[in-house]
């Protein structure tokens, strides 16, 4: 099992081209259940961001970072920085809301990542961070109290 370092941990995925129903079969699906199933982990990427699976999206996020890292000629360690900070904003459900991403789902891939910032630094380097947004708390309005009016329960005035 000899692998560089650079693939070690990355998933990729396979294109099946013929599906082979027979082990499945001998082990007692039957063939339509299992056709079905391997339809669905096909279509599983044409979802919208936020009905992905964590895995698929940690997948998504891995390629958004090799487009990143060509387009702004990012070294391995930024390259790695920005990866996990993607991963941190993910357990962090920073990045779970199809708000926060933005998923072209017929091209299977992420197209912008909406609070995503980067900085260069004097040395050359490229700082990534992530701007979160904070809920909005609205207070009581403190002042004058309003005339209180009187409020019938019974129901509709009558005349």
């Amino acid at each position: 099992m000899n692998q560089d370092s650079s693939s070690r941990g990355k998933t990729y995925r396979k294109s099946h081209t013929v599906l082979d129903v027979s082990g499945a079969v001998a082990l007692g699906f039957y063939e339509k259940t299992f056709q079905f199933l391997h339809q669905d982990a096909e279509n599983a990427l044409h979802r919208p961001w936020h009905k992905i699976e964590r895995g698929l999206r940690i997948g998504r996020l891995r390629e958004f970072v090799e487009r990143e890292k060509a387009r702004l000629n990012l070294n391995a360690e930024d390259e790695d920085l920005l990866f996990k900070l993607l991963i941190k904003g993910l357990d962090r459900k920073v990045l779970n809301s199809k708000a926060s991403v933005t998923y072209d789902s017929e091209k299977e891939q992420i197209t912008e990542i909406k609070g995503l910032v980067a900085h260069t630094t004097a040395a050359g380097s490229v700082k990534f961070s992530l701007i979160e947004k904070k809920a909005v708390v609205t207070q009581k309005r403190r002042g004058k109290e309003p005339a209180t009016t009187p409020s019938r329960v019974d129901g509709p005035a009558s005349e």
